[in-house]
């Protein structure tokens, strides 16, 4: 019985698997170009950490980190003006992004393999970040489209999907760090091994992406191109919703950055084994995964706003218990853990709340400003913990006091909301 039932089990693994990576689908599509975009996000980070990071001094990782954060706000300075205008200009503009996203990302890393130790790193992997975010913007830009003209999906609602390709990411990226840190960690081999290996998810992902062209929805007489509409910037009270709402996610995003630069230097400066700095980030993943099984389950109870603030209230009551008992590397992994979790939900309400309460052409130029927003904030929190040289205890506590300073900051907004008449109505499930 035992081995028939492993067959059966294995059977309709290999089906959910076909189904869900459907090439027919256009969901399925989307799948196999994230798991692959993020597959190739991953092997370059662990190509850039192994050159830029580990393997020089503290002092020498602070100013080259430095420099690469300096770099990696400049996508966003390109992507708002100049990319976004494009995503609104209809769905086969949004597909063509997402091909062009992966031959400029193909070319870069491959010359990124002849440059790994040049000063002109830093400008390729500008370009490279550039295009992937510009891929990130689209992909939330095309989920609505996709569940819409993909008649077999099942998904039920926003925040599943986001949730499930979030999970898919996850799982991607664990897979893909595994590998590159094996080569980074093998001898003769090193982090232009894992550039070279990163051509491969690029190629396919190219490949695949050409696909999407052939899903595009049928304009009806119905939906005429109104280009006056197009042009005017997002107003009222679901604008207003969603961009008091980022205020909490740019404080999760920058809290990210803070505590995954704050424990690198922390463990590096004590010369601790790198092996834990790996349970840290490990715990953060499985934070971020299991945040992808609960949102769904929430999402049924509460509205998108509610997971964004409990998210950021776990962060408050942990970060202080943590830095309280002074509980160590045990604390910081929890920390992790919780982080993941938190924003890893509040991620997938928010993408959620923007995309059902906002008209889609304006998706482009919402999704490119709110990710310019949560990046510059992951930045800014990976400046503080890059420059200020804060202990482990007292980095916990900032990340407490900069969750309660936005707590307020957002119970502040919502009421000069309300006194102003641009707070949603009450019959929106959002508000209730």
């Amino acid at each position: 019985m035992q081995p028939h039932s492993h067959r059966r089990v294995t059977e309709r693994s290999k089906v959910w698997l076909a189904n869900y990576f459907d090439a027919s689908s256009p969901l399925g599509i989307l799948r196999r170009i994230h798991a692959l975009s993020i597959s190739s996000d991953t092997l370059m980070t662990v190509a850039l950490a192994g050159s830029l990071f580990f393997s020089i001094s503290p002092d020498e990782a602070r100013s080259k980190v430095t420099l690469y954060l300096l770099f990696t706000m400049a996508p966003f300075a390109v992507l708002a003006p100049l990319i976004s205008p494009l995503i609104d200009r209809g769905p086969r503009v949004r597909r063509i992004v997402v091909i062009v996203s992966g031959i400029v990302r193909f070319v870069g890393v491959f010359l990124m393999i002849f440059e790994l130790r040049s000063l002109l790193l830093f400008p390729l992997a500008l370009m490279n970040l550039v295009a992937s975010k510009a891929y990130l913007v689209s992909k939330s830009s095309l989920i609505p489209e996709l569940l819409d003209s993909d008649s077999r999906s099942q998904l039920g609602s926003l925040v599943k999907t986001n949730a499930n390709i979030t999970l898919l990411a996850a799982i991607a990226g664990a897979i893909a760090g595994v590998v590159g840190a094996g080569i980074l960690k093998t001898p003769f081999l090193g982090a232009h091994y894992d550039l070279i290996v990163e051509l491969i998810p690029l190629s396919l992902f190219i490949y695949e992406s050409r696909a999407l062209i052939k899903h595009l929805p049928v304009r009806t007489p119905d939906q005429p191109r109104n280009k006056t509409t197009k042009k005017r910037r997002p107003s009222g009270p679901a604008y207003a919703q969603t961009l008091t709402l980022s205020l909490l996610m740019s404080v999760l995003r920058g809290q990210v950055g803070f505590f995954v630069f704050l424990l690198a230097f922390a463990l590096k400066g004590a010369h601790s084994p790198t092996w834990l700095y790996g349970a840290a980030l490990a715990a953060s993943a499985l934070g971020s995964a299991l945040a992808t099984q609960l949102t769904p389950l929430v999402r049924r109870k509460l509205g998108e706003t509610t997971i964004v603030i409990l998210g950021t209230i776990a962060i408050v009551a942990v970060a202080f218990v943590a830095a309280t008992l002074h509980i160590g590397i045990a604390g910081a992994i929890l920390i992790a853990f919780v982080l993941g979790v938190a924003a890893g939900g509040a991620k997938i309400a928010f993408d959620a709340s923007v995309q059902t309460s906002m008209a889609k052409h304006e998706y482009g130029r919402l999704f490119a400003r709110y990710e310019s927003y949560f990046q510059l904030s992951w930045v800014l929190g990976a400046f503080v913990a890059t420059l200020a040289n804060l202990t482990l205890g007292d980095g916990e506590a900032f990340l407490g006091a900069t969750a309660i300073l936005a707590l307020a900051s957002y119970i502040i907004a919502i009421s000069a909301l309300r006194h102003s008449g641009e707070e949603p109505s009450a019959e929106d499930p959002e508000w209730q």
